[in-house]
């Protein structure tokens, strides 16, 4: 269903993954932006260069000629620490120094050296001994010298390019040296795209954090504040997304009209298709019916099973097929890819470890919030049904018995929100267990508080008001549309009531959700291009660096439209697209239409003519062809024709002084033959 009445037209959604930019809404409303890289004021001078400029010892109970030690030790290469002239650590005898000394030497040291001196106390000989030794694999000082006063949680704006978030943070993880669960965010973000958001980290070195992570390929941070709290899944208001779409067909009168229509009156607010899996053989709201339905074994098969559209070289593709042909986990295990954590993999280590008849236990080996994943795709598939119903019955007009809301907790969405790939990495990506986010991911305890409309309260509210449930064992079904629930739900041998069951984690509560959505801070600007690979929309970064903003080329080739708009937390952006263009906005279907700039030969075949007895040939006809083939260099070309006929235009004896007279028992050739052959570029 749409809500306009106005033509469709075709464009290319997510034709570069630069085309698709998305800056989370923080809960004050304000949009997260990476317009910062210096440290801040706090932590402007890094503490490894205070030792450098440090001649005299800061601390009495630290001598000169030991203040000097640390200093060469710490500035020496790794070849010269090798060498019995250059000291390899420092000890200081602590035997008369107090405790709070002892504590002041090691502040000390810290604040001027930072992490390249790990100290410790040690006892030697009876002695009490400060050990100072130069940062090593072998020996490294995790602590950190905070200043006093300061907020412990360092807040920072991650940008990132082509990986999710939960990828990201692990990469980040790997380059700080700490756990990725130590990293905390908002909220998913896409893959495709350039994002920007706020992440989380406690007591960490700014310094370090800037530099390790610019390490990260497309990853960079900033904006570097301190707050007394940690940053938690939930806390955005929303995403402020900018999307370029390409290859526009339609007249600017037509666009401008549908943009309009749907910047006054919205969208409808369907779940996208990336909710359900780019799958068409096991899409996830399969999978979550055998979850919900407590048929393990049935849902691991699903997750296991092999695809035609499989790539029978990948690895896992591989394991999967040992799988479902022997039925040995253990083998099929043995295939999988050792670098890559996938949740085809984490099931098979589930199996193993579990054995096979344990079905139940081997799926708890898969992160938790891909198996909710799997369970929210059943309910956005049931919830997407009812809201075409709904339409397609009552129009888009409030009616008695509609729901609508009277109470909303805080964060009630939390759990169902999605970014705009999430649920289709989830099965084909990473899902490395120390990056999983379950315990931030739990349902919320909070519920809404729904009642219905009567006929005469209908005039104070709109469709905007109107929700609809995600089906659950704890929410109520409007009653004009009870039975539709039934049969959808039935349909898939589930009952409408949705008992509990006796495994929690499988049991479905249910959430409600807005059927019509308000687009906000919703513009637009026509560009024209000239190639398909043409830059649309600058980013944060490029920004930050003085890239100037893309400008339309006049008499481009190309049409395109440039939107940027806000939604709120758990809504997509492509279902706003679908309801401008009115087009499919599957992946299948916008590949198709993503091949605009690849130019075509007029032919593709090269027909020659040959004759034997002439030693020639003539080409009938040839294609129009780009630089670089092999009928664009004529030298070339007749090499190769010599070399492909060289059999059918050999030279007869007559053309060969030293050739020898044919015997009478030879084969006499008859007339000379013309065959005509068909090649291709």
């Amino acid at each position: 269903e749409y809500i306009s009445k106005l033509a469709g037209y075709p464009a290319v959604i997510k034709a570069r993954y630069s085309d698709f930019q998305v800056n989370e809404i923080d809960l004050a409303g304000n949009r997260v932006k990476l317009t910062d890289r210096n440290l801040p004021k706090e932590f402007e001078e890094p503490a490894e260069l205070l030792y450098i400029r440090t001649e005299q010892s800061p601390f009495h109970k630290i001598s000169q000629d030991k203040w000097e030690s640390l200093r060469k030790m710490v500035s020496e290469s790794d070849n010269e620490a090798s060498d019995q002239n250059h000291p390899h650590l420092v000890e200081l005898d602590a035997e008369d120094f107090t405790k709070d000394e002892r504590k002041m030497v090691h502040e000390c040291i810290r604040k001027h050296f930072g992490q390249k001196v790990v100290t410790s106390t040690i006892t030697k000989d009876s002695k009490t001994i400060i050990q100072l030794k130069k940062w090593g694999k072998k020996s490294k000082d995790t602590r950190c010298s905070w200043p006093e006063g300061l907020p412990e949680y360092v807040h920072f704006v991650m940008y990132k390019e082509m990986m999710d978030t939960i990828d990201a943070c692990f990469k980040m993880g790997q380059v700080l040296r700490i756990s990725a669960s130590g990293i905390t965010y908002a909220g998913v973000k896409d893959k495709r795209a350039k994002t920007s958001q706020w992440c989380c980290v406690r007591k960490f070195p700014p310094a370090k954090l800037l530099s390790n992570a610019g390490r990260i390929r497309n990853l960079k941070v900033g904006n570097i504040i301190f707050k007394d709290h940690c940053l938690k899944i939930g806390q955005l208001s929303g995403n402020f997304f900018r999307i370029a779409l390409r290859n526009v067909q339609a007249e600017d009168s037509l666009i401008n009209e549908s943009i309009n229509h749907v910047k006054e009156h919205g969208f409808i607010n369907y779940y996208g298709l990336q909710r359900f899996g780019n799958d068409k053989e096991a899409p996830t709201f399969t999978i979550g019916i055998k979850l919900i339905k407590g048929e393990w074994k049935e849902a691991i098969d699903l997750i296991l099973k092999v695809k035609a559209a499989d790539d029978k070289l990948q690895a896992n593709n591989q394991a999967k097929k040992v799988y479902a042909e022997t039925g040995n986990a253990k083998r099929a295990l043995l295939l999988c890819d050792k670098q890559r954590q996938t949740v085809e993999k984490k099931l098979l280590e589930g199996l193993v470890k579990h054995h096979q008849n344990n079905p139940l236990n081997a799926l708890e080996n898969i992160p938790r919030s891909v198996r909710l994943m799997y369970m929210h795709a059943f309910q956005s598939l049931i919830w997407n049904k009812m809201t075409s119903k709904r339409i397609e019955k009552f129009g888009l007009k409030p009616v008695e018995g509609d729901l609508i809301i009277v109470d909303k907790p805080e964060d009630a969405e939390v759990a169902m929100e999605c970014p705009e790939e999430e649920e289709e990495d989830a099965t084909d990506g990473d899902a490395n267990e120390k990056t999983d986010v379950d315990e931030d991911l739990k349902e919320k305890k909070g519920r809404f508080t729904v009642r219905p409309l009567t006929s005469d309260e209908l005039y104070n509210y709109s469709i905007y008001d109107i929700v609809l449930p995600l089906p659950g064992y704890d929410v109520v079904y409007p009653e004009h549309l009870k039975e539709y629930y039934k049969e959808a739900i039935e349909e898939h041998g589930l009952t409408l009531e949705m008992p509990e069951k006796k495994v929690k984690t499988y049991n479905l509560s249910g959430t409600y959700r807005k059927i019509v959505q308000h687009v906000k801070d919703l513009e637009w600007k026509i560009l024209c291009y000239n190639d398909p690979t043409d830059n649309l929309i600058r980013s944060d970064l490029e920004e930050l660096s003085g890239v100037k903003e893309p400008e339309t080329i006049a008499e481009g080739q190309y049409k395109a439209i440039v939107l940027s708009f806000s939604l709120p937390s758990a809504c997509y952006a492509t279902m706003v697209l679908r309801e401008i263009l009115k087009c499919n906005t599957s992946t299948s279907s916008q590949a198709g239409l993503n091949n605009y700039g690849v130019k075509k030969p007029t032919t593709n075949r090269v027909i020659i003519n040959v004759d034997t007895e002439a030693k020639q040939w003539t080409d009938l006809e040839l294609p129009q062809v780009g630089p670089g083939s092999l009928l664009a260099d004529a030298a070339k070309y007749e090499d190769f024709k010599k070399l492909l006929f060289k059999d059918v235009l050999a030279p007869t004896d007559s053309d060969c002084p030293e050739a020898k007279e044919p015997d009478d028992e030879g084969d006499n050739e008859g007339p000379a033959k013309k065959m005509k052959t068909n090649g291709h570029e």
